[in-house]
């Protein structure tokens, strides 16, 4: 359980200016969302609605969620208040003194808004790269929701409102006022029917009946969506099944000609197809035939597996080190994305994307990214991944005083693996520690070329 700081009511009131109008950013069915600034950082303060017998278990089922969890796909808590207090309130021509409860819970601020503000009747106004980043990185966050030991996590109103996004364009699942946490994983019923319309299974509409693959169907609804616009759900059910299938791929290959650069059209509408497949399976009526989202991480994951030997097969990706004998085995570090790197270009600003380094070996591998540090960094930039892991960088491009004139800068960036399971540092792996071990083993690398793009080239 991570540890959460207990904020005092006068502090919330003093770093949202009193719960100002000119400070909301969102709001929902169980509370009010304001921007607030603490420690010199953005927090997003919510505000539950003192709804009776409903905001007591709002705030229990975030808190206790949230608390719970730490993973990259899902919102981060930082804080919470609960604290009463007295007010006075006219009632029938007199006034009386009243006892209040505030209920409040403070998160990492989202800079890029959620989800369901990119997705249009018939399209979502993101690119794809984008866009799948944001299905795996639902899937992730729902994966870990389901995985929680003991006792697994249902969020039970998976929506795209409630994907929020970071300024990377990272997928973070929040909003858990609906959630449960079940002791088991046998189905069982329910006589309250909360969530959102369209987004609910028909086993639970009908009967009541939770069980893990509720959350299923609400992922398969929002990925038709994120790939078929708001109208995708309802368009399936007048084509048949592999029609609807390259109904979206065709409408996909059309937006993906000549916008992604380096990218191949064909590993991405391989990806495009996954997509679709996966949530077709996810809306399956019966919910035996739902896969689990374990499974579903799984698939995207051999999918991404598959991709990495294509690129390096076609030498778009495999950079070759003179002097170093090349690993036979091109996956013993992959990295995501698999193509490129992209930035989303802003003058005067230092602008981050998000590397995911996965170790799928049982030896632990070292670690080291290297490109031209006087215009990037990365962190961390060296390191030792344990067998079976997943490590996410950091790469900033450091504020520019001029636009570039080519999007395609020709600019790098290496990653370099070694395995390292004998003779592992007592400490942190330093860069002498890498060099000398490039020396003596196999080294594998791969390059990434770095792409950017304006907001005017934001949407395909």
């Amino acid at each position: 359980m991570s540890e959460s700081t207990y904020f005092k009511l006068d502090l919330i009131k003093t770093i949202t200016g009193d719960f100002a109008d000119e400070r909301m950013v969102g709001s929902g069915g169980f509370g009010v969302v304001y921007r607030g600034t603490y420690d010199g950082q953005d927090i997003a303060v919510k505000k539950l609605h003192p709804l009776p017998g409903l905001d007591d278990k709002a705030f229990d089922n975030e808190f206790r969620s949230f608390s719970k969890i730490n993973h990259p796909n899902v919102v981060r808590l930082i804080g919470y208040c609960h604290e009463a207090h007295r007010k006075f309130l006219p009632h029938k021509g007199e006034v009386i003194a009243a006892t209040l409860m505030e209920r409040v819970l403070c998160f990492e601020y989202m800079e890029g808004g959620s989800l369901d503000k990119h997705i249009l009747a018939d399209s979502c106004d993101l690119d794809w790269l984008t866009c799948y980043k944001i299905i795996k990185g639902t899937c992730e966050g729902l994966n870990r929701l389901h995985s929680e030991q003991g006792k697994p996590i249902y969020h039970m109103d998976l929506k795209p409102a409630n994907i929020l996004l970071d300024k990377n364009m990272t997928a973070k699942i929040g909003d858990l006022g609906l959630s449960r946490l079940v002791s088991s994983t046998q189905t069982y019923q329910t006589k309250a029917r909360e969530g959102s319309v369209g987004y609910m299974p028909p086993e639970y509409i009908n009967s009541g009946d939770i069980s893990r693959k509720f959350d299923v169907f609400s992922l398969g609804v929002i990925i038709i969506r994120i790939m078929d616009g708001n109208d995708g759900n309802s368009r399936r059910f007048d084509m048949p099944r592999e029609q609807f299938i390259e109904f979206v791929a065709n409408n996909w290959k059309e937006r993906l000609q000549g916008t992604l650069g380096y990218s191949s059209q064909e590993i991405n509408m391989l990806r495009v197809k996954t997509c679709i497949d996966i949530a077709l399976r996810c809306v399956d009526t019966d919910r035996n035939k739902r896969p689990y989202i374990k499974d579903i991480v799984n698939e995207l994951e051999e999918l991404e597996a598959k991709i990495q030997k294509m690129a390096l097969s076609s030498d778009h990706s495999k950079a070759v080190i003179p002097g170093q004998q090349q690993s036979s085995d091109s996956n013993i570090l992959a990295v995501d994305p698999t193509l490129e790197l992209r930035f989303l270009f802003e003058l005067r600003k230092d602008i981050s994307c998000c590397l995911q380094l996965t170790n799928k070996t049982d030896d632990y591998i070292a670690f080291n990214i290297k490109t031209n540090r006087t215009k990037y960094y990365a962190e961390p930039n060296i390191g030792i991944m344990p067998p079976c892991s997943k490590r996410y960088i950091s790469v900033t491009l450091r504020a520019q005083e001029a636009a570039p004139t080519n999007m395609q800068c020709h600019d790098m960036l290496l990653v370099q693996s070694v395995n390292v399971s004998e003779g592992l540092p007592s400490d942190n792996v330093t860069e002498d520690f890498f060099k000398q071990v490039m020396v003596e083993k196999v080294v594998d690398a791969v390059k990434l070329p770095i792409v950017y793009i304006t907001r005017d080239h934001f949407s395909c």
